[in-house]
Parts: structure tokens; C-alpha cells; sequence
């Protein structure tokens, strides 16, 4: 055999005995015992082989046992992971900071600004009636149109809803509307005491002077303006004064005019209107209304805690009580004592059996108690309750999540937002506290705040909220609906006496105011003093024909002048005067209003912060007395209530010029018809007569 022939051979002999090697050694290894050829297969013990894990990836060695792991039950949290402080869903100071740099951002003429902190505002508290309404001044002073009709509906519906909203509205809007109708009343009284200035004056001096002739004299009314200041009886107090002369000696739609406003003006000043007085508690920081609100809404404070218990101690109604208790089962839930809370919320329901906001609050206590079974079967028989409240079923959602019942969770979110509650989360943390999610502790309800408001709003004085305005209205001994309605009264007893006797003529001759003291008849006809002179010194009846007509049209047509002149002064006076209801009204609106916007439209800023005009302090005015609006509120001339109500006067005035020529000529055909007529040349023509 060749070399070549052994080494083939070699080669493959090697290969199996390295394969039989192994086989050979389990069966001869010593103390291993022979298994028999029918051993069944399951006998063999193999050892797995555990892969290599990746160090990154590697998990902590863990002793998985049953002896160590916790008794906990499928809807139970663990103890150790209690909620310590619930987490909220809002941030109330956050949208207070949000707020305040969106005006600071309209101070500076920063529209992205504005916009971008007033959406973070408004998402931090959708619901804060302030927020909104200055959401809608700015989207009409900006036309943005597209804001204004998302806001200004959910605006109406929190004013309707909260009684917390409601009041400041009330309040401003009274104040308002009180300023108003008392520019439009003092603009009324002065047209009509310029177009009626012959007759008044004429009664007065043959009330007062008892003048043979009855000039008018320019005296009488500066007496009467002294005469009433020296009785200080207020800007109200002066116009009703001065109303009553006018109130006799007009008639028609002017008459009418005048009794509307005055009417207004007392019904404004009435004290007694349900709605207004249970508006101050909500102004009022130290109200029992604001405590309840900001300890149902404000995170836990010792302080506010204190203040409520205080309050408790001394409250003797249960519905008062059991409201105080509500707010301190919140405070107490929100800072983690869930065991007093519960306390506090069960006496509430005992006090007031079924109150929305404690039986929400003791499902949410037994929520973040971890026990998640009883937190579910408490919110489900509140949804029986209240099934249009849509707290419930967001709060019930939590649970859910908490259970992981993802379908039944989407279920109850989605029952919520049909329900209108979708709240945005304050974070971005899907659980921002121990795996908590947020719940919502709602407050007191809108019927519960309302008698609150109904229960405080008695304790205070009448039309605390004109508290700024008294020396300007009206004289703080004297009430403010009697400075107004004893002069309406008067006037009204006045305007029936007066009907029952014969109205006073006019001069048939000339037109001017007669009584029967100075008025002469002469052949039928009634005259005043200077034409019944001119008629009795008359020898010839041609003569007095002549006379009399050229004193008549010189008398109509320097009153005509009067007129056209008092119109340019003061527009409507002269519509008025010549019986042209409608347009003298609107030319004295356009002036009401403008002097409204400019004067004082500018400090009703529904967004601000600070108080009403009326509850001002000294400091806090531009003048205490004379001028007791809010200073830091002024928005100079460039503001747009001033700039609009700048622009009505100026549309007033520009009337009123354009209005002269064609009122002249009107006035003027008019006293020449009246002069030439039948029942004013009654004298010349029986003159005339006798002559033929």
C-alpha cells in the first residue's frame, strides 16, 4: 500500500472517531448506570440554554414570588401610590398671569401678544366671565369677527349660568345706564328749557315778581340754580327741580319724553331691585360670596381654610352651612386630608341632602383613596341624578383609565364633551401626580351661589355700589329715589291741577305767553301787554292794522332767530321747539351719547381689574367730588370709547349747522302764515272792517 493510499484512508478513520468519542464516554462514565434501550424520550433531562442578553438592555434580578407580592385586589391602587395632593386640571393664577401680560400686550399695541396670552388664558379658565368679555371688546375693536362669535355666545351663556359672573355685569351695567340716562336727562331739560325760555320765564316773573309787563328776565334762572345749590340736593336732585316747570308747560310727545326719562332715571335709583342687590356680594372681597367661590376654585390655603371654619361657627342656617362645608370639604380634599373632607362633605349632605358638589366630591375622594370600585359605583349613581352634568362621566373616565378600560374610558370622555365638559389639561403629564389622573371637584352650583347672593346681598346698605357717587347724585341724608320721585310727584300733581283750569293763551297778535294778569282783550281778541298798549293808544284802525301786523312778524321772526340760534348751540333744541319730535330726539341722542363716551364711557371696561366706578377710593379717582371715575383707566384721546363719542358730537354739530338754513326758512313760513292767518289777523281784519 502506498503512502498516498494510507493517508485517504487515515483521514476518514479520524472524522469518526471524533464523532463516536462522546457516545462512548456518557455510556463508560463512571457512577453513570446503563439506561435500558426502551427508556421513553420525556425521561431525558435537557438544561435550556439561556441566550446572552445585551447589558443594555439588562432587567434587574427580582425575586418574582407570591409571598412577596402585595394582597391587591383588580381595582384597588396600591398604598404606597395614594394620591398625596390630587392633581388639578386647572391653573386659576396661571390664567390670572396669562391674562395680565394680554393687557400689557394691548398697552403696547402687541396684537400677537394679545392673542397668544388670551388663548392661554382662556384654555387655563374657559369659564372666567372676565376673561371672556374682554375677549370681546378686543375682537370688535380689532373686527375680528371669527373671535367674536366663539366667545361672545359662551360670554351670554356663563352670565346666565353663574350668579358669580352675573354681579359684577349687574353692577356696571347699572352705573352705566344710570350715568346715561342722566346725561340724556340734564341734555333733555336744557333743550326744552331753551325752546320754552318765553313762557317759563314769563311765569315765573308773574310767579315771583309779579311784573306788569313780564319781561323776561335772565335773573330767574340763576336764582334757581343758586337756590337749589345751596340746598345741595345733587345733579339728580337739580334736574328733577328743574324738570318740573317744564313737566307742566309741555305737552304733546315732548311731554312724554321728558316723564320716560324721568321715570327711568327713579326706577334706577330704586334700592329695591332683587337682581341688584344680590349683585354687591360678588364685588366685594370680603364678602362670604367671594370665600365660598375662591374656596371652591383657589388651591389649598390655610388661611381661606380658617376663614371658612370661622364663618361655619358662626352660621345658624343649614343651607348657609351646609355651603361652608362643601368649600372647606374641597380645600381639605385638595390638600390631601381625603378623611376630613369626607367628614365635611357627608354633614353638607346631611344639611342638604343631594348636593351635586359634595356627593362628586366624596366619588373623587374614594377615587384618589384607591378604592376605584366604589369610586365607579358612586359616580354611576350620580350620573341617575344628575345625568346632564358632564363632570360625571369625565371624572368616571379616570377611573376607567386607572382599571385600563380603554373602550369604556373613550366612552364616558366622549358622553362628556356631548355633555359640554372638555377641559384641557393644565400639563402635559398623562399623570402628573402618583398615577392619578385629575378629576374635577366641582363647585357650588348656580342656584347655591344665587342664595348665597340672596342671603349676603340684605346685609348691605341701598345702592352700596353709587357709594363713590353720592356727593355727586345726591346728598347722602336724603335718599336717592326721593331726591328724584317727591319733585316727579309734584310735577304730576302740578300737570292735573293745571288741567283742570284754562290753558294760557298765546298772543293772538304776536304769539307771546299770556296769564290772566297781563293779558288784554281787545274786540275778541286776546293780546299781550305791549300789543293790548299799542291796540288802546291806536286812534285810527288802519294805523292799528299796521302796527299790529309789523309787530307780530318782527316778535315771530326774532323768535324764529331765537330758535335757529338755540339749535346751533345745543342740535334738536330747535326741532323741538317747532314740533319735530323725531329728529330734535335723535340730534339730542347723538350729543347724550357722545358726551356719555367721552365723560365717562371709558371707565366700563368689562375686562378690568379693578372695581366699579362707584366703589372707588379717593385716591383711586380723578377728582373725588366733581369727577369720581377710575384714573388708571383713562385711556387718553386715542382710546376707542373716546374716539367714538368724539366723533357723534362732531356728527351732532355738523348737523346742526346744516340744519339752519333749512330750519330758518321753515320757522320763517311758518311765523309768516301764523302772522297773516285768520286767528291772528283777527284784529286788523275787524280794524279794516270798521275803517271800510
Amino acid at each position: 500500500m502506498t503512502s498516498r493510499n494510507r493517508n485517504g484512508l487515515l483521514v476518514p478513520g479520524l472524522v469518526a472517531l471524533g464523532l463516536l468519542a462522546p457516545v462512548l464516554a456518557l455510556a463508560q462514565a463512571p457512577g453513570t448506570a446503563a439506561r435500558p434501550a426502551a427508556a421513553p424520550l420525556d425521561s431525558l433531562h435537557i438544561e435550556p440554554v439561556e441566550p446572552e442578553q445585551d447589558p443594555r438592555y439588562a432587567q434587574p434580578e427580582v425575586a418574582i414570588s407570591r409571598r412577596v407580592l402585595p394582597e391587591v385586589t383588580a381595582s384597588q391602587a396600591q398604598t404606597g401610590r395614594l394620591a398625596k395632593q390630587p392633581p388639578r386640571l386647572d391653573d386659576p393664577l396661571g390664567a390670572a398671569w396669562s391674562y395680565r401680560l394680554a393687557r400689557q400686550a394691548a398697552l403696547a399695541g402687541n396684537a400677537p401678544g394679545v392673542s397668544m396670552n388670551m388663548a392661554a388664558a382662556l384654555e387655563s379658565a374657559p369659564g372666567h366671565p372676565r376673561y371672556q368679555w374682554w375677549s370681546v371688546t378686543q375682537s370688535v375693536r380689532s373686527l375680528d369677527t371669527a373671535t367674536l362669535a366663539k366667545v361672545l355666545p359662551t360670554s351670554v351663556r356663563t352670565l346666565i349660568d353663574s350668579p358669580i359672573a352675573r354681579g359684577p355685569f349687574v353692577i356696571a351695567t347699572h352705573q352705566a345706564a344710570l350715568l346715561a340716562t342722566t346725561i340724556f336727562w340734564t341734555v333733555l331739560v336744557a333743550a326744552l328749557w331753551m325752546g320754552r325760555w318765553r313762557l317759563l320765564a314769563h311765569d315765573l316773573s308773574a310767579l315771583l315778581l309779579k311784573d306788569r309787563h313780564h319781561r323776561p328776565r335772565l335773573v330767574l334762572p340763576l336764582l334757581a340754580l343758586l337756590l337749589t345749590l345751596a340746598l345741595r340736593p345733587g345733579w339728580l336732585g337739580l334736574l328733577a327741580l328743574l324738570s318740573v316747570p317744564v313737566l307742566v308747560h309741555t305737552r304733546g310727545r315732548r311731554h312724554n319724553l321728558l316723564l320716560l326719562t324721568w321715570l327711568g332715571a327713579l326706577c334706577l335709583s330704586f334700592p329695591g331691585w332683587p337682581l341688584l342687590r344680590s349683585a354687591v356680594p360678588t364685588i366685594d372681597p370680603s364678602s362670604e360670596v367671594t370665600l365660598l367661590e375662591q374656596g371652591c376654585t383657589m388651591p389649598p390655603s390655610a388661611s381661606l381654610i380658617e376663614t371658612l371654619t370661622g364663618r361655619l361657627a358662626q352660621a345658624d342656617e343649614p343651607a348657609r352651612q351646609a355651603r361652608l362645608l362643601t368649600a372647606l370639604g374641597i380645600q381639605e380634599a385638595r390638600r390631601g386630608a381625603f378623611a376630613v373632607s369626607d367628614r365635611h362633605f357627608q354633614q353638607a349632605l346631611t344639611l342638604e341632602p343631594g348636593s351635586f358638589p359634595a356627593t362628586i366630591g366624596l366619588a373623587n375622594n374614594l377615587y384618589y383613596l384607591g378604592r376605584l370600585d366604589d369610586a365607579t359605583a358612586a359616580y354611576r349613581q350620580a350620573a341617575t341624578s344628575y345625568p346632564k352634568r358632564g363632570e360625571i362621566p369625565f371624572n368616571l373616565a379616570q377611573v376607567q383609565f386607572k382599571k385600563l378600560f380603554v373602550p369604556e374610558a373613550t366612552a364616558s370622555l366622549d358622553q362628556a364633551r356631548l355633555l359640554g365638559f372638555d377641559p384641557p389639561r393644565a400639563t402635559g403629564e398623562p399623570n402628573p401626580r402618583e398615577g392619578f389622573s385629575a378629576v374635577v371637584y366641582p363647585g357650588l352650583t348656580g342656584p347655591q351661589m344665587a342664595a348665597a347672593c340672596d342671603r349676603e346681598g340684605r346685609t348691605y346698605a341701598p345702592l352700596v355700589a353709587l357709594s363713590g357717587w353720592r356727593n355727586l347724585l345726591g346728598a347722602p341724608p336724603v335718599p336717592l329715589y326721593i331726591l328724584v320721585g317727591v319733585p316727579l310727584l309734584l310735577g304730576l300733581l302740578a300737570v292735573a291741577w293745571n288741567s283742570r283750569r284754562p290753558h294760557p293763551h298765546d298772543c293772538d297778535n304776536c304769539g307771546a305767553p299770556l296769564c290772566r294778569s297781563c293779558s288784554g282783550v281787545h274786540e275778541g281778541a286776546c293780546m299781550c301787554a305791549g300789543c293790548h298798549e299799542t291796540a288802546v293808544r291806536s286812534r285810527s284802525d288802519l294805523v292799528l292794522a299796521t302796527l299790529l301786523k309789523n309787530r307780530g312778524r318782527s316778535e315771530s321772526m326774532a323768535h324764529a332767530a331765537r330758535i335757529v340760534r338755540m339749535g346751533r348751540f345745543l342740535p334738536g333744541t330747535g326741532h323741538l321747539a317747532t314740533g319735530c319730535f323725531w329728529a330734535g330726539w335723535v340730534r339730542l341722542s347723538l350729543v347724550a351719547g357722545g358726551l356719555f363716551l367721552v365723560l365717562a364711557g371709558w371707565a366700563f371696561d368689562p375686562g378690568a381689574e379693578l372695581n366699579t366706578p362707584g366703589l372707588l377710593l379717593p385716591g383711586e379717582a380723578i377728582h373725588p367730588l366733581w369727577y369720581p371715575l377710575p384714573g388708571a383707566l383713562w385711556p387718553g384721546l386715542g382710546g376707542a370709547p373716546v374716539v367714538a363719542g368724539l366723533v357723534m358730537l362732531g356728527l351732532a354739530w355738523l348737523t346742526a349747522l346744516l340744519d339752519a338754513p333749512g330750519l330758518r326758512r321753515r320757522l320763517h313760513d311758518r311765523f309768516t302764515t301764523i302772522t297773516t292767518g285768520t286767528a291772528k289777523n283777527q284784529p286788523a281784519r275787524r280794524a279794516g272792517a270798521g275803517a271800510r
